[in-house]
């Protein structure tokens, strides 16, 4: 029996050339850049032929996974940088903890071709609502 595919947090490998910080690459068969508005989203995404490999470049945000029905927070900061690879079948989504936009990028890869219902957000489940927003309203 196959073991249910786990989202990785991985060091971000550099090397650095006079005062500049080069990021290793990601295999990736494409890269898109994102941009995290500061407004609380209730939403999660759930790609079937996807592996999402987050960076985040500016800014605070919180990553939201659904795994064993339950949430669970990865929290992605600039000066911890590492990526977040999250395979196929996982839902997730992202919780800005700044006041400015936050600028991420996915190193996308394929598994197939591309389903249009992986990028319409889906409505946080409502046995969860509460937890969602318990997280997006933070300690306190």
């Amino acid at each position: 029996m196959r073991s249910p595919a786990r989202v990785e947090i991985l060091p971000m490998q550099a090397s650095q050339a006079g005062s500049t910080l080069f990021s290793s690459p990601q295999p990736s068969d494409e890269t898109l850049i994102a941009t995290l508005g500061t407004a609380p989203a209730h939403e999660l995404f759930c790609h079937r032929k996807q592996t999402d490999q987050l960076l985040l470049l500016q800014g605070a945000v919180d990553l939201v996974v659904l795994q064993n029905k339950q949430l669970h927070t990865i929290p992605m900061r600039v000066e911890d940088a590492c990526w977040v690879r999250i395979p196929p079948g996982i839902p997730h989504g992202a919780i800005n903890r700044g006041a400015t936009p936050a600028l991420m990028v996915n190193a996308v890869r394929r598994h197939g071709a591309p389903d249009a219902r992986d990028y319409r957000p889906l409505p946080i489940p409502i046995t969860l609502q509460q937890a969602w927003i318990r997280l997006v309203n933070g300690p306190g």
